[in-house]
C-alpha cells in the first residue's frame, strides 16, 4: 500500500511539472507585460477585477489610437478550459508577426476572463473546477462548503470512487477495463458498482461532495438564456464582477464587429442552422437568415482556409458568453475549443486494437473518455489516469472501495506542445476573418451643375467585403450602430433635396446603394458613410 502511494505521489509531481507548462496567473501577467514592453502596437490594461481581486487583462493590438473596426478574442471563461488561455496568449505573439493585420483593424484579446480559475488548475489538490473565487452554497441549504472533496488516496487529484454494491448501476467497460459504463438491462447487464466522486459524505445526507463551494462558472452567468437555480450559475444573472466587466467592455466598444471565443462550445466547425421558428419568436433564440449565410462563410474560412478539420459537435450552453454576444449585444459570435481529442473510432479484431477514423455516415459510439484514453495510449501519455486503488472508507465500512480514474483537467488540456500547431492554424483563421470583414468603398462622386449655383451630387456606396457590415440581429436588439450616410454642408450652402442623414440596415456582402443630393451653393461639401463595425469613409467634394 505504501509503495502504491509513493508511486502515486511521484506521478503527481510529474503531472504537476507537465501542468506547469501552462501559465499561472502571475506568469500570465508577466508574459503579457513582456509582450507590451517589446511591441509599440500593444497596449495592456485591466478592464476590471475578478471575484478574487485579480486583474482581468485586455490586450489591444492596433497601429493607432483612432477607433477602427475590431475583433474581440476571449478565452478562459470556463475554468476547466485553460488550454484556451494558453492558445490566446500564443496567438497574440503569432498575430504580432503580421503588422498589416492591425493597420486598419483593431484586435482585442482577453486571455483569461476568469483568472481565479487558474488557481484551481495549479492547486495542491486538484479538482476540476469551472468557477471563480465566489463562495457558493452549492446545495442551497444555507451553509457554504460543508461537504467538500477529500483526497482519499493522497495522490493530489480528486478522481472517482467505485464501490462494489448490490445496488450498483455500473459495470466495467468491455472496451477498456479502466472505465466504468452504465449497465444496460436490454443487454442483460447487471450493475456491480456505484460510481461517485472521490470524497466523504461529511454532512451525512447521502450525497457526496455536493457542497464544495466550487465558485460561479462565469460561462453560466451571462444574460442570454440564464439558467436560474442551476448549480454554478450564480445567485442571479450577471452577479459576478468578471461578467459585468466583460459586458461593460463589449457594450461600450461599438467598433467590435465580432467575437471569437476559445471555450467549450463549437459553432465554427459547422455553422448554425437556420430555424425560422426560433428566429421569429418574440425572444429570438435562433440565428437570423442573413447571419446564417455569413456564419457559413466564416465556417468555410475555419475548415477550408485554415484547415481545421473534424471539430467536435459541442452545442452552446445556457447563460454563456458566446450566445450573449450574439443575441444581446448584436455581434457575430463564434466559439471553438481550439484543441480537441482527434476524432477516432476504436474497433477490435481478434489480434489487436485498431484506431480508425469513422466511415462516412457511420454512427460513432465511442464515449469521450474511451476516445481520450485510446488517444493518450497512442501518444504514450502515461500521466493521465490513476489506476484503481483500494482505500478504507468510513461511509462504506464493509464494502470494497477503490479510487481512480482520469486525472482532472487532462481531457481538455493536453501537454502544451500539442497546442503549437493549433495556434498556427488559428492564426491563419483570424487573419482570414479579419480580411473577410466588411470594406466600405464608394464611386468617385458625380457632380452635375444644374444651373449657376445648383449642383446634383451622386455617390454609390458598396460593401466589398465577404461579410455584411454588421450582424442582422443588431437591428433587432437596436444596440449596434446602423449604416449611416451623411452630407455635411458649409456656410452659405443649402440642401434642396435628398436626405442629410440616411440610415439603413446592414449592407450585405457586395451590396450597394446610391445617394443623390441637390445642393445650392458652391464650395466644399463632406460626405461621410459607413458604421462603427465597418469603418467610416470620408469624401470631400468641390462644387464649382
Amino acid at each position: 500500500m505504501k509503495l502504491k502511494l509513493t508511486l502515486l505521489v511521484l506521478l503527481s509531481v510529474f503531472l504537476t511539472h507537465a501542468q506547469n507548462d501552462y501559465l499561472t496567473y502571475d506568469n500570465l501577467t508577466k508574459k503579457l507585460k513582456e509582450i507590451e514592453s517589446k511591441n509599440s502596437s500593444v497596449n495592456l490594461k485591466s478592464i476590471g477585477k475578478s471575484s478574487g481581486n485579480k486583474d482581468i487583462w485586455l490586450v489591444t493590438l492596433s497601429a493607432s489610437k483612432t477607433p477602427k473596426p475590431a475583433l474581440l478574442i476571449t478565452a478562459g471563461i470556463d475554468g476547466k478550459h485553460q488550454a484556451g488561455t494558453q492558445i490566446a496568449v500564443n496567438l497574440i505573439e503569432q498575430l504580432l508577426q503580421n503588422k498589416q493585420l492591425y493597420s486598419d483593424k483593431t484586435i482585442y484579446i482577453i486571455p483569461s476572463v476568469s483568472p481565479d480559475a487558474i488557481s484551481s488548475f495549479f492547486a495542491k489538490v486538484k479538482v476540476e473546477h469551472s468557477g471563480n473565487a465566489t463562495p457558493t452554497d452549492d446545495d442551497r441549504d444555507g451553509k457554504i462548503g460543508e461537504d467538500p472533496f477529500e483526497d482519499l488516496n493522497n495522490d493530489g487529484w480528486i478522481t472517482q470512487m467505485r464501490i462494489e454494491s448490490i445496488d450498483g448501476t455500473h459495470i466495467v467497460s468491455s472496451e477498456d477495463s479502466r472505465l466504468l459504463v452504465k449497465a444496460n438491462a436490454s443487454k442483460n447487464q447487471i450493475g456491480k458498482y456505484k460510481l461517485l466522486s472521490e470524497g466523504i459524505d461529511n454532512d451525512k445526507d447521502g450525497k457526496f461532495n455536493e457542497d464544495s463551494s466550487a465558485g460561479v462558472n462565469i460561462d453560466k452567468n451571462f444574460t442570454f438564456d440564464y439558467p436560474a437555480f442551476e448549480n454554478g450559475a450564480g445567485v442571479y444573472v450577471a452577479s459576478e464582477p468578471e461578467v459585468r466587466a466583460l459586458l461593460d467592455f463589449l457594450y461600450t466598444t461599438p467598433s467590435i464587429y465580432g467575437v471569437v471565443t476559445f471555450g467549450l462550445s463549437n459553432n465554427l466547425s459547422e455553422a448554425p442552422k437556420f430555424d425560422s421558428k426560433l428566429a421569429s419568436t418574440r425572444i429570438v433564440k435562433g440565428w437570423l437568415e442573413n447571419d446564417i449565410k455569413a456564419a457559413e462563410q466564416v465556417s468555410k474560412l475555419y475548415t477550408e482556409k485554415a484547415g481545421i478539420k473534424d471539430g467536435p459537435k459541442t452545442p452552446m450552453t445556457k447563460g454563456n458568453f458566446a450566445q450573449t454576444a450574439y443575441y444581446h449585444a448584436g455581434k457575430f459570435s463564434f466559439s471553438t475549443p481550439g484543441w480537441w481529442i482527434p476524432k477516432e473510432v476504436v474497433k477490435k479484431d481478434s489480434t489487436e486494437t485498431k484506431v480508425e477514423l469513422p466511415k462516412k455516415g457511420e454512427k460513432e459510439e465511442v464515449s469521450p473518455e474511451l476516445q481520450f484514453l485510446k488517444w493518450a495510449d497512442k501518444e504514450q501519455l502515461k500521466n493521465v489516469f490513476v489506476e484503481w486503488t483500494a482505500v478504507k472508507h468510513p461511509d462504506f465500512p464493509n464494502q470494497k472501495v477503490e479510487v481512480g480514474g482520469i486525472v482532472p483537467y487532462a481531457m481538455l488540456n493536453p501537454p502544451v506542445s500539442y497546442l503549437e500547431p493549433v495556434v498556427a492554424k488559428h492564426a491563419v483563421f483570424i487573419e482570414s476573418l479579419l480580411a473577410a470583414m466588411p470594406k466600405i468603398e464608394t464611386t468617385p462622386p458625380l457632380v452635375e451643375k444644374v444651373q449657376n449655383d445648383l449642383f446634383r451630387v451622386t455617390v454609390t456606396v458598396a460593401n466589398k467585403g465577404l461579410l455584411p457590415t454588421y450582424a442582422s440581429i443588431g437591428d433587432k436588439v437596436r444596440f449596434t450602430s446602423r449604416m449611416k450616410t451623411e452630407l455635411k454642408l458649409n456656410k452659405g450652402q443649402t440642401m434642396i433635396s435628398g436626405r442629410k442623414i440616411a440610415l439603413r440596415d446592414a449592407l450585405q456582402a457586395d451590396e450597394s446603394e446610391t445617394h443623390t443630393w441637390l445642393v445650392s451653393g458652391s464650395g466644399k461639401i463632406t460626405i461621410l458613410t459607413g458604421c462603427a463595425t465597418a469603418g467610416v469613409k470620408e469624401l470631400i467634394v468641390e462644387l464649382k
